[in-house]
């Protein structure tokens, strides 16, 4: 018979889920910054009409980028203002509560309280306190490190001499918290709730209901429904693991007591949300703490949404502001919401590596699962699932929206089956390479496995949030998505991670034949470069219409040619001519930067620029934006999608 896997060899369930509550409650942050600071802001039409009354395009280009930077960072102060409110409840907390209880120190020490401080082997023991109060033994764990405190009834003198197991069992779990030291962490997390609660939730829900017609009250309503169902399940599920985590340390040092404190105690109330497992789900885990370490499903769906939201959130914050191509910009965004999401899913497949027989089965739906969160989180982002200039006039129309609408069927359903598949594998390699590790190297193998992992999430992220804004603002086809954003430089990074990837799994394979294991590493190392050189950028109306310039000067009608048909019209990339004739047209424009930005495709076309040709193509589609928007010569309401800025 094996031994029980040490449910401490890596970070607890707890220590994964209070990383997955802070990512949620930052998705929600963002979101309530972006309503109440751009979309609900007067201020930014203002903003923008000025811009456009600028008579050259340098001086158009920077006013409009500045208002754009702004309305890109802004955003972060929601993050921000929660997190403040979170720092400054921490630092107050344990003289509210010692207040509260009306506290003093329990001096001296009952024999039995002594004897269980003693055997937890804490380094800096707490503070025990007596609290005024209470005819039970209840007892829980507060402060900050190191300096914690526990609070005790004032009955724990009588229960010490008349049921001294009970005391030392609830004592022990409480030490189990400072063992796990999961205490500054886990108020950082009922204050980051209930900053939630206060700054995004109650704010969001009456602004909705109070200043917006249906239709927009109702797309702000349900999602800020679906974070707040999300920030409390999770919540919920941080309170249930630590209960869990504290009764294992407690178990290592005082399991008699703890199994007959949890056989015969007292059952929680049934409330509409239950803060803690029940006894015999607690019993259970006691005496089988594998069935804690298997990757949970729910937890990697939870995972994706919160992802997906401030991936595209923090994917457009970027790329306004980094001077970077958009690959790179959206590759940074989910890089920095990768490390959370491998402390979360990728250490969840590993620590169920712990269990035997562990089912590489499990992790593979945890992965599944996680890439349809993805997908949930790309539709509940709030900058870019909704058009919001249908109804607010000063909203920006700078990020394509990326509903399931604005993408073309089949590449969307194409699109869809990439990203479920791509995490799939990702979470299948991360499962084969805790098989592959762990037996040889131990816990300690995580270390290395971590920060690979954490590109591999972000590289993924990354590639397909960019193909989604890129899919969801002109009409492509999948290998033209494809194509766009895999190109040759791009292929040589993934086939690189790929070889990487693969090469770690080598003790897995070590007896097999060199030639047939070298094959399949090469054949998947080249597929990226495969599907960057088959493709060529091809609209999926491309074949029912010929590109065609509309045959009118006026600027009204060269941008709702622009709106209605996309950059197909306009040619190719890198068709120069095309570029040539765009300029032809927008030079004899009834419009003086457009003529400007006429000049700037000539010159492009002339001198085969293509950094010159991006940068007149981010003027066209900025002019045009605000032409409709900001100016007198409105063109006519625009469908979208909105083209693309330096395509």
């Amino acid at each position: 018979m094996s031994a029980p896997p040490d449910p401490f060899a890596l970070p607890p369930p707890s220590t994964s889920r209070l990383r997955l509550l802070f990512l949620t409650v930052g998705a929600g942050a963002f979101f309530a910054g972006y309503w109440f600071l751009v979309l609900a802001r007067d201020g930014w039409g203002a903003r923008n009409r000025a811009c456009a009354q600028l008579t050259d395009v340098a001086g158009f280009l920077d006013c409009s980028t500045r208002v754009l930077v702004l309305q890109a960072l802004v955003p972060l102060a929601g993050p921000a203002l929660v997190a403040l409110l979170v720092l400054l409840a921490h630092v107050a907390a344990p003289y509210v509560i010692t207040l509260r209880y009306g506290a003093a120190r329990l001096e001296p020490w009952p024999a039995v309280v002594q004897q269980t401080v003693q055997a937890a082997g804490l380094r800096s023991p707490p503070v025990l306190m007596l609290s005024d109060r209470g005819m039970l033994p209840w007892m829980f764990t507060y402060g900050r490190r190191p300096h914690h405190r526990i609070m005790l009834a004032r009955s724990v003198g009588a229960y010490a001499r008349t049921d001294p197991s009970t005391v030392t069992a609830t004592l022990a779990h409480e030490l189990g918290h400072l063992r796990n030291r999961d205490v500054d962490r886990t108020y950082l997390g009922v204050f980051a709730v209930t900053g939630f609660a206060l700054l995004v939730a109650l704010p969001m829900a009456l602004s909705a209901t109070t200043t917006l017609g249906p239709a927009p009250a109702l797309a702000v309503a349900w999602r800020t429904a679906v974070v707040c169902l999300l920030v409390t399940t999770t919540f919920t599920a941080v309170i249930r693991a630590r209960e869990h985590d504290a009764d294992l340390r407690a178990g290592q040092f005082r399991r008699a007591d703890m199994l007959g404190l949890l056989s015969r105690g007292r059952q929680e109330q049934r409330r509409l949300l239950r803060l803690h497992p029940r006894l015999d789900e607690r019993l259970k885990a006691l005496r089988d703490p594998g069935r804690l370490l298997r990757p949970s499903i729910a937890e990697a769906v939870t995972a994706g949404i919160a992802a997906g939201v401030v991936v595209t959130e923090s994917g457009v914050i970027l790329h306004t502001v980094l001077p970077a191509p958009p690959l790179v910009a959206y590759w940074v965004a989910g890089f920095v919401v990768a490390v959370p999401v491998t402390g979360v899913a990728g250490l969840g497949v590993w620590r169920g590596a712990l269990v035997r027989p562990f089912a590489v089965g499990r992790a593979l739906a945890a992965g599944f699962a996680f890439g349809a969160g993805l997908l949930a989180g790309a539709i509940l982002a709030p900058r870019t699932s909704v058009q919001w200039s249908r109804w607010l006039a000063g909203a920006p129309d700078q990020a394509s929206v990326i509903g399931p609408e604005q993408i073309p069927p089949g590449t969307a359903i194409w699109m869809a089956a990439a990203i479920l598949l791509l995490t799939t594998a990702v979470f299948g390699w991360l499962a084969l390479a805790a098989g592959a590790w762990l037996p040889r190297s131990g816990p300690r193998a995580w270390r290395y496995a971590a920060p690979f992992a954490a590109v591999l999430f972000g590289v993924v992220m990354g590639t397909w949030f960019a193909a989604a804004r890129l899919a969801a603002s002109e009409r492509w086809s999948p290998r033209s998505v494809a194509a766009l954003v895999i190109t040759p430089q791009v292929a040589i990074v993934l086939s690189a991670l790929t070889l990487i990837a693969l090469s770690a799994l080598w003790p897995l394979v070590r007896g097999a034949p060199v030639h047939a294991v070298a094959a399949v590493v090469i054949a998947m190392a080249l597929l990226p470069s495969y599907l960057a050189l088959s493709s060529s950028p091809v609209q999926v109306t491309a074949t029912v219409r010929q590109p065609a310039l509309p045959d009118s000067t006026q600027a009204g009608a060269i941008c709702l040619g622009l709106y209605i048909a996309g950059i197909g019209v306009y040619g190719d990339p890198g068709d120069h001519a095309a570029r040539q004739r765009l300029g032809r047209l927008l030079r004899a424009a009834d419009d003086s930067l457009l003529n400007e930005i006429g000049e700037m495709f000539l010159r492009s076309a002339s001198t085969r620029s293509t950094d010159l040709a991006a940068l007149a193509w981010t003027a066209f589609v900025r002019r045009c934006d605000h032409l409709n928007r900001y100016h007198d010569k409105a063109v006519s309401d625009p469908p979208p999608p909105f083209p693309t800025e330096g395509w």
